[in-house]
């Protein structure tokens, strides 16, 4: 029901949907759907004045923001007034336990496409037609809410991208709600379409909420179609069971834990919002300071957090990484089809006796379902027996006993021992499903036992 009806609401925002019968705006004339006789899109976010008329954006007061806010510069274009935010991370800088200029190691090569689980770059355009991405732009919001709804305007746009004089962040501030359609036509010129997109957890809530914003002001995003890398999944692959991630992967907590970085004075998210309705409603511009320093930073360190995952990729293919991080960088190399460097990760993790118990198994399994994979199963057996010396949880238990059941029956001959991880999982089945799966794999194996002993011959004289 939610979806069906967001994708209603998209489409009466552009203007496409069917109208339901008798349905009719406010004003009882035209039905939802479609535009008014003056051609106004009825969805249309149009801010109004005290006396309810129209605002025009290119009449809202911007004096003094230039002045009032460090780095701000006001750009007039045909649909009014943006604010542009400009400041530079000089590459010397340090950032955490790094520098900024490692940012620009970031390369777009294929162990990006590995992070991202696609291929970013696509295929080389032919002559006369836009050529691939060239570069990488790192994207934040900061909105009016979190719970999302037509009523959520994001009101901050911050791009962050490596250039010759360090990383340089671009921020597209809203002076007023009028200004909305201004600040969305300078960001779609300022993104062109070039480049590849990254953000933090962007595919669920910053892309949607632009595309949305877009549909709402007639002003279709660039953001939206560009290629996307989505650090937020690759980043719960990599540290989400090792102590740095410690199962929160919040850029805030990833930025501390694996980047050493400690931010001072740093807004919370939850007064931004706050912060930002003060400001348009006439309070002073300093109150946006520590929001966009909190931008800056959460750009800067999604930059980062990419360089190390990207040199991460490219260093375990020869050498895994110690510790669970091994076990992460197995998965995304599994994912990409690189399989053996997934093979040397998987167990790497699983033998390493430093790590949990836990993460070892998880190994440990990852690695006999790969070795089984590839037809390795004298490997992947040896994986299974791992698996059951390490315990756990009888789910896992129960597929190593059917596996190394499955192996020494049809591969290894070894019918005794295929008897007896079979019994082992008929005493460990939960549920009379399971039972009987075990129960006739036993009653087969009993089958070629009694057929394969040689019957005792009473000889007379």
């Amino acid at each position: 029901m939610a979806s069906s009806s967001l994708a209603r609401l998209r489409d009466i925002a552009r203007g496409t949907g069917a109208p339901a019968a008798g349905l009719t705006d406010a004003r009882g004339a035209a039905p939802l759907g479609l535009p008014p006789a003056g051609g106004r899109p009825e969805l249309s976010y149009e801010p109004v004045d005290d006396d309810g008329l129209p605002i025009d954006p290119r009449l809202t007061p911007t004096d003094g923001l230039e002045s009032a806010i460090a780095g701000a510069r006001l750009e007039h274009g045909a649909h009014g007034p943006c604010l542009v935010v400009d400041h530079l991370f000089e590459g010397d800088r340090s950032h955490g336990r790094g520098r900024v200029d490692e940012c620009g190691a970031v390369r777009l090569d294929d162990t990006l496409d590995l992070l991202a689980g696609r291929p970013l770059r696509g295929t080389p355009a032919p002559e006369g037609e836009p050529a691939s991405p060239t570069r990488l732009v790192y994207f934040d919001l900061e909105t009016t809410g979190l719970s999302g709804g037509a009523g959520m305007v994001a009101f901050l746009a911050g791009v962050g991208e490596w250039t010759p004089d360090g990383f340089r962040t671009t921020q597209f501030l809203l002076p007023s709600f009028a200004g909305e359609r201004a600040m969305l036509h300078a960001l779609n010129a300022y993104l062109g379409d070039d480049a590849v997109l990254v953000t933090y957890n962007g595919r669920t809530f910053d892309v949607p909420v632009m595309e949305l914003r877009g549909e709402m002001q007639r002003v279709p995003q660039v953001v939206c179609a560009m290629p996307h890398l989505d650090m937020l999944h690759a980043a719960r692959r990599l540290w989400r069971m090792s102590d740095q991630g410690d199962r929160s992967c919040k850029l805030t907590h990833l930025e501390e834990s694996v980047l050493g970085v400690g931010r001072v004075g740093d807004v919370g998210g939850f007064e931004i919002p706050a912060r930002f309705f003060q400001f348009v409603r006439g309070g002073r511009a300093d109150l946006l300071e520590p929001v966009l320093l909190h931008n800056r930073l959460d750009l800067l360190s999604l930059a980062a957090l990419t360089a190390l995952a990207q040199r991460l990729v490219c260093e375990g293919r020869h050498a895994p990484p110690a510790g669970a991080t091994a076990f992460g960088l197995g998965a995304l190399y599994e994912r990409g089809g690189w399989l053996e460097p997934a093979v040397a990760c998987f167990r790497a993790a699983a033998d390493d006796h430093w790590q949990t118990h836990e993460l070892r198994r998880a190994a440990a399994r990852s690695l006999g379902r790969l070795l089984r994979r590839l037809r390795r199963f004298e490997e992947a057996a040896e994986a299974w027996h791992m698996l059951l010396r390490l315990g756990g949880r009888p789910q896992l238990l129960r597929e190593a006993r059917e596996a190394l059941a499955i192996h020494h029956e049809h591969r290894g001959g070894q019918l005794e021992e295929a008897r007896r991880h079979a019994e082992a999982g008929v005493e460990q089945a939960i549920g009379r499903g399971e039972r009987e799966q075990f129960g006739r794999r036993l009653a087969r194996l009993e089958r070629k036992l009694a057929r394969a002993t040689p019957e005792t011959t009473l000889w007379s004289d």
